[in-house]
């Protein structure tokens, strides 16, 4: 009988006002969220080859496959889970170690289109939820709802998804942040949006051993963030669950029209060097390498088109740019939770500010404080507070390969878009007055320096959006659920139309623009997906 470690038995906080956070938890003791990472084979063990074979082999160990191989696994299933990255955390303060072990590509993937965007994917067990902020935010329920009747599926309304919202934030521990690690930037934001009377302030976040170190997105020197392989992976491999990891998977073995295993190659964390080959078999495969990472390995592995009109299709991405502000007392901006400070303007649908935290390098660069303003800018540092927002995109993109296996995106933006763009960093332009902060500076050219928000959004009114530093690291929508082949490349229970014995579990499956950050509703949707192939078998 396999394993299965209890959900975190946590005391529910009061529910909070906004249905985006909804419940969360109170944590007193980090050790109930955060387990020991799990054992991983890697490069060496793979040796010269090995072949495998299971119930069920999963593509990808992020939020979406880490998930789902926990219910797998608990129910009694043979999984192994395969994960390109490293075996083992890399983390170091700095974005060159993070783009070398832990970003998709290198962390170089940019779509062409409207205007360069760079756009982020991580790797390693644990996937994206190594490097990102931990927000976790319910998806709203206009969206839910409208999935739900789209896809003819009651099971994936709001009202019908809140029990596995509850159960997915209690295993990752959910909370409010914490005033002790929030640090003066986010204090600024919930000063300025109190001031202001809108809805937000301190953020939801699975962090329930946060310090406040700032650098959520190099990866948590703490081990604080409760990512997939601190919380869903070691419960799956409780359950008998195995993780290959550094085996970057190319194929997808079809026989006789069935989806039966995947082949892949062992690829040495530091050389880069090509090791053994690695192939699985199973009864059942799912890709859970991310909305970037899945469709195009069905492209390059030769199933794109059987897989319908819509594979690699709908990219979207929740784009955004930055504001700085400059404050007339301390700030250290790169202190305090990461991202720990939200809000929502009323007449901004679809639009959410979040608190921006980066390393003194990244400020200088957002401010446009580099070149001859270096001198200035470094004076400056420490009185630098800043705010980033993003929008529910209408523009969007496709997914396709180059012949090398690597991505090729591209990406167009709605007109409306980027006037919610300029809209959005007029509003926090507002809130961090009202908390504070005076001069602003945002990444657009032609744009100087401005004193008032009104000030700003004169500047911003003819810029286009090649004139934005962009940037963007919510990529889903990719291989959307539809009723059938012609709507979607997966059914409501992720099983893909064109391929037998295929499943997807990521945020490609979503069938529209979430609005809000995706990882706490990929775990939710794995989940969801997982507990349909046990009950279809």
């Amino acid at each position: 009988m396999p394993k299965t470690l209890p959900i975190p038995d946590l005391a529910a906080a009061a529910v909070h006002p906004d249905p985006a956070v909804g419940r969360t938890w109170q944590v007193s003791d980090r050790a109930q969220v955060l387990l020991p990472p799990p054992m991983a084979d890697g490069f060496d063990e793979v040796g010269s080859g090995r072949t495998r074979t299971c119930d069920v082999v999963v593509v990808g160990s992020g939020p979406g496959g880490g998930s789902l191989a926990r219910v797998l696994a608990e129910a009694g299933l043979d999984v192994v889970v395969m994960e390109m990255g490293p075996k083992e955390s890399r983390f170091r303060p700095n974005y060159a170690n993070v783009s070398r072990y832990h970003m998709q590509e290198g962390g170089t993937m940019v779509a062409r289109g409207s205007a360069p965007m760079p756009i982020a994917a991580g790797r390693g067990v644990g996937g994206s939820t190594l490097v990102n902020s931990a927000l976790s935010f319910r998806a709203p329920r206009y969206v839910l709802d409208g999935w739900a009747e789209r896809l003819s599926e009651p099971g994936l309304a709001w009202e019908a998804l809140q029990p596995t919202y509850d159960e997915v934030s209690r295993i990752v521990g959910v909370q409010i942040t914490p005033e002790i690690v929030s640090g003066v930037n986010n204090t600024i934001i919930v000063n300025g949006v109190k001031k202001l009377g809108f809805e937000g302030g301190l953020a939801p976040r699975s962090t329930p051993g946060c310090v406040g170190c700032g650098v959520c997105y190099f990866g948590c020197p703490t081990r604080g963030k409760a990512s997939t392989n601190l919380t869903f992976l070691p419960r799956a491999v409780s359950a008998g669950a195995r993780v290959q990891a550094e085996v970057e998977v190319r194929e997808i073995i079809v026989e006789r029209g069935r989806a039966v295993g995947v082949r892949g190659v062992a690829i040495h964390p530091e050389t880069k060097e090509e090791g053994g080959r690695v192939e699985v078999r199973a009864e059942h495969v799912v890709l859970s390498a991310g909305a970037i990472g899945t469709p195009r390995l069905l492209w390059h592995a030769g199933l794109g088109e059987q897989l319908g009109p819509h594979c690699g299709e709908h990219l979207q991405v929740h784009p955004g740019s930055t504001i700085i502000a400059k404050c007339d007392f301390p700030v250290e901006m790169w202190k305090g939770a990461t991202q720990g400070a939200y809000f929502h303007h009323p007449d901004l649908p679809g639009v959410l500010p979040h608190t921006f935290n980066a390393p003194p390098e990244a400020c200088l660069v957002a401010a446009g404080l580099v070149g001859d303003r270096f001198q200035e800018g470094l004076a400056m540092l420490p009185n630098l507070c800043g705010m980033l927002l993003m929008v529910s995109d209408k523009g969007g993109g496709r997914v396709r390969a180059f012949a090398d296996g690597r991505a090729d995106l591209t990406y167009e933006f709605a007109e409306d878009d980027v006037q919610r763009i300029k809209d959005g960093l007029v509003v926090v332009a507002r809130v961090l007055q009202a908390g504070g902060a005076g001069e602003l500076f945002v990444p657009v050219h032609g744009v100087s320096p401005s004193h008032t928000p009104e000030a700003l959004e004169e500047k911003l009114r003819d810029r286009t959006i090649r004139d934005f530093t962009l940037y963007a690291a919510h990529p889903m929508g990719t291989c959307r659920m539809g009723a059938s082949i012609e709507e979607g490349v997966i059914d409501a229970s992720g099983r893909a139309h064109g391929l037998p014995g295929l499943w997807i579990s990521d945020a490609s499956v979503f069938p529209s623009s979430l609005g809000v950050n995706p990882q706490l509703s990929t775990m939710v949707m794995g989940t969801w997906i997982g507990r349909r192939m046990l009950a279809e078998g």
